[in-house]
């Protein structure tokens, strides 16, 4: 019998890897620098909003076409969240921590399983995708780690210029793996993806590997991966 699902698209951060450091722009080269109990002993509410403000133009500007456009705009991130929070950072220490960010790969961990998934997917006929909110830099990191020759297609926002949830990032994706969308199944970490892929029909699998006691009975959780592989072909009617 044809199979009902021939592809898996997957979210990057918190599915098929992880921040070094636990966060996607407070790197442990930030850290070096402000000191991480000192970073944290700044009051939350503080923090998020000043790290809100720095991430503001990463948003409304998005488009990104080089490592080198990405760099600069992550010192502008480092320089606004120094001003705001009054971390007395220099000039010298942004430009070294906005460079660990764009060209340190080590900041990025993969799941163990990440690359057995990956190749058994593809052995089993799958078409794979990426669908993630991203930079230039997620490129040579993907190719690196050995992911890339599994990939048949990838929907990285910093080429379209917005991020999840607008419908051109799935619409790109649907297009791209060259199914309907009944046939995809989408793993990310968020529900607000998940329900937006949903509304053009495609099956969400939640990813908790950042929060594995997370239960969601909206949709199925998987741990890590690997555990897509337990849901096919079975698991989506």
């Amino acid at each position: 019998m044809e199979k009902k699902i021939k592809g898996i698209l997957f979210d990057l951060g918190w599915t098929l890897e992880y921040p070094a450091s636990g966060d996607w722009t407070i790197t442990n080269r930030f850290y070096d620098f402000v000191g991480k109990e000192a970073f944290l002993s700044i009051e939350k509410e503080k923090r998020q909003a000043a790290m809100a403000h720095a991430h503001a133009p990463l948003s409304a500007h998005h488009y990104t076409r080089t490592l080198e456009e990405e760099n600069e705009k992550f010192i502008g991130y480092y320089t606004t969240l120094n001003s705001d929070l009054n971390l007395g950072l220099s000039g010298e220490a942004i430009a070294e921590i906005a460079r660990d960010h764009t060209w340190n790969f080590d900041n990025y961990i993969q799941f163990p399983d990440t690359l057995s998934t990956l190749k058994t997917l593809k052995e089993q006929g799958y078409r794979i995708g990426v669908l993630s909110d991203t930079w230039p830099s997620t490129v040579p990191q993907q190719k690196l780690v050995g992911n890339t020759p599994f990939y048949d297609c990838m929907t990285l926002s910093f080429e379209l210029g917005v991020m999840k949830p607008d419908p051109k990032m799935y619409e790109d994706a649907i297009a791209k793996m060259a199914l309907s969308p009944q046939e995809i199944v989408y793993v990310d970490d968020l529900t607000m993806s998940l329900d937006a892929a949903g509304a053009y029909g495609i099956h969400g699998v939640r990813s908790i590997a950042e929060h594995p006691d997370v239960r969601d009975d909206r949709y199925p959780c998987i741990k890590s991966p690997g555990g897509i592989l337990n849901l096919l072909p079975d698991g989506f009617r």
